[in-house]
This record gives C-alpha cells, structure tokens and sequence, in this order.
C-alpha cells in the first residue's frame, strides 16, 4: 500500500500554486517543481517530474487519483480543483 499522508498537502499547495500564478492548469515538470521549492516532494535532476508521476502512477493503480488530475496519451495534467464542478446527483423516478 502507498503512504498517502501528506496528500492533501500536496493538493492544496498546487491550488494555491495555480490561484497565485493564475492558472487554471499546469503540467507534472511544473508542479513537481512547486512541490520541491515548498519541501513537500523532492525532484529529480536527470528527470524533471518523475517523483510526481510515480506518485500518481501509484495512486492511479490504487484507484485513488484525485478528479482534477488526468492522464491523456502518457502526460499529466493537474487542474485547479476548486474549478471541479460537484454535479448533483438527480433522483431519476421523482418525476413518475
């Protein structure tokens, strides 16, 4: 099992990482970047990003991935979760 304590640390420096910045969206290299200048996760020289994507490898493997992080054609895509819509779940028989 993958040690997932500091997860929500993780997530909240990258929201506000992007309200700062004024993006809506940033890739891996960037905010494992982030991650390492606040000293939450460490980064690899020889390959930008790669502590961040086996972090999420992980958490997709353990069907534990966030809704705001996407995985499209091999690159990683973190968006701002507080831009995530919370749909409302509709009672499909109140009508009848």
């Amino acid at each position: 099992m993958v040690d997932f304590k500091n997860l929500s640390a993780i997530l909240s420096c990258l929201d506000d990482y992007m309200v700062l910045k004024g993006k809506k969206e940033i890739n891996d290299m960037e905010a494992n970047r982030e991650l390492a200048r606040a000293g939450l996760l460490k980064d690899s020289q020889p390959n930008p990003g790669s502590p961040l994507r086996d972090l999420l490898i992980k958490m997709r493997d353990s069907n534990i991935l966030p809704q705001n992080i996407r995985q499209v054609y091999g690159t990683w895509t973190i968006k701002l979760s507080k831009t995530i819509a919370k749909l409302p779940l509709v009672n499909q028989f109140q009508y009848c």
